[in-house]
């Protein structure tokens, strides 16, 4: 368990309850499984195949590994982190940081899960948390367009220059302001849930089923694109920063959130999990140290300069009667020991806060990012974020590409969407939509009829409603690679023809 339980008379009743919270905080209920039917009982279990050794992952592990082996996860490899299109080998992508941030994020859910048992007699089992902690951060990039937030603001852009609300003219594809504001709002965040829960294994509800857990884990934002009466968020909620789930995802998004028996303040409207938190610092750590260091590397912050920038981000105390090892003279090898040192300290650090406010966490009533909440941390992590905002995010380079970016992605929709909402499709429209994969439009509810007799692509597509045709181009859009996005609005341009 990672340390010593204490007992009942030891630990007191509190923790009891406690461990009862963390039962469901941890919950394997795999979302959009069907419910068991009363008085099915057990499923007879086949006889073990005496040549294959039994499987001993846990359903924490199941999705770690399903995330890892989809090809979202894939695509990840060329989408943007922070440099698009980058030509050194060296720069992180999406999938480089996600993979760190998994890391960091699994330390981060074991020494928190250690503690836990230790220190406040949480019956936990720390390595449970740290898997899920690293499943979540594997997949908290999964739903991000190409060119990463830039992608994000092209979309949000296209649908508020397309349709400015939902009852605009020419007519509008949306039903309500909710469907209008998911997409006017589009946040990688709810894309993401959105592919662990729908498309993979698309012909089933649920998709590939994860566990509450992870998808509580990974949700940093549990709400719906529009509050209840219209209220805007509150300041300072961190959990209503942003939306983390669209209309048509709603009734999966609510099973995992009431299944791990999340604080519902509002009908749709949830308090984050502790573990959200947790995911959220190794991001936050990640993108903090990682993105100076790349910038560095990249000769758009002086390397020296950079280093002591990580240097200074909890300096050690100094032991008495030693003297301080002076840094390496090599600046290549001090940026590495620096990166490495600042991600060491910030781990317990965040933890430490995390423990601190644990209770409050269970009980839906904390609402501080953790690097935020430790004074030394927030103020060294901002200056970084500060410098590598003004040096490395906004340089020429990366401005000309986010800028490029902007036109692609709204080209792509000019073309796609347009073909996909109307009903009354021309030539073009009709050659477009021959492009698109037919499993775009495939959906649960159709699976068992388009089994017995596959529907005609216009078919297809006429049955779903405006806003959902209109998801699935973003979700067709959005799961592009930068280069793949780029090749392809050139192609279809006629500014490059295929070869």
């Amino acid at each position: 368990m990672g340390g010593r339980v204490p007992s009942d008379s030891e630990a007191g009743v509190g923790s009891n309850s406690r461990t009862e919270r963390w039962r469901q905080l941890l919950s394997p209920h795999r979302v959009g499984s069907p419910a068991p039917k009363e008085g099915a009982g057990e499923k007879a279990v086949p006889p073990p195949d005496e040549r294959i050794l039994p499987d001993e992952r846990t359903d924490y592990d199941r999705d770690y590994d399903r995330i890892v082996f989809s090809s979202e996860f894939r695509c990840l490899h060329d989408k943007t982190q922070v440099f698009p299109l980058s030509t050194s080998d060296y720069t992180r992508t999406r999938l480089t940081h996600s993979i760190e941030a998994s890391c960091v994020g699994r330390s981060l859910g074991q020494l928190a899960g250690r503690h836990l048992v230790r220190d406040q007699g949480v019956e936990v089992e720390p390595s449970h948390l740290g898997t899920i902690v690293a499943a979540a951060c594997l997949a908290h990039d999964i739903g991000n367009p190409p060119f990463g937030h830039s992608g994000e603001a092209a979309i949000q852009h296209w649908v508020e220059q397309r349709w400015r609300s939902s009852d605009s003219e020419p007519e509008s594809p949306f039903r309500n302001a909710s469907e209008w504001k998911d997409l006017q709002s589009f946040e990688g965040n709810a894309q993401g849930l959105r592919i662990l829960t729908r498309l993979q294994s698309r012909e089933r509800w649920g998709g590939l089923r994860y566990t509450a857990a992870t998808l509580g884990a990974m949700s940093k934002y549990p709400r719906p694109s529009v509050l209840p009466d219209g209220r805007t968020p509150v300041k300072g909620r961190v959990s209503e920063k942003k939306f983390g789930y669209f209309q048509d995802d709603a009734k999966l998004a609510v099973e995992a959130f009431r299944a791990l028996g999340l604080k519902e303040r509002e009908p749709g409207v949830f308090s984050r999990h502790p573990l959200a938190f947790l995911v959220e610092a190794a991001d936050d750590i990640c993108y903090a140290v990682i993105d100076l260091e790349d910038s560095a590397k990249l000769g758009l912050i002086p390397m020296e300069e950079a280093c002591k920038l990580l240097e200074g981000v909890l300096p050690p105390q100094p032991t008495p009667g030693k003297e301080p090892r002076p840094p390496p003279a090599h600046l290549e090898t001090r940026m590495a020991q620096a990166r490495a040192r600042a991600i060491g300290m910030l781990i317990p650090a965040c933890v430490k806060v995390f423990l601190e406010h644990a209770e409050e966490m269970e009980q839906g009533a904390w609402e501080t990012p953790l690097v935020s909440a430790h004074p030394d941390v927030r103020e060294q992590l901002e200056r970084i974020k500060s410098i590598t905002r003004r040096k490395g995010y906004e340089s020429e380079r990366v401005l000309q590409i986010e800028s490029a970016g902007f036109k692609t992605l709204g080209g792509l929709l000019d073309m796609f969407a347009l073909a996909v909402v109307t009903d009354r499709p021309n030539r073009e429209e009709r050659k477009l939509r021959q492009l698109l994969p037919m499993e775009s439009f495939q959906r649960p509810e159709f699976a068992e009829l388009d089994q017995k007799k596959p529907p005609e692509r216009d078919a297809a597509i006429e049955r779903l409603s405006k806003y959902q045709r209109l998801l699935c181009v973003t979700d067709y859009i959005s799961g592009m690679t930068d280069g793949f996005a780029v090749e392809l609005f050139q192609r279809l341009s006629g500014i490059k023809l295929p070869t």
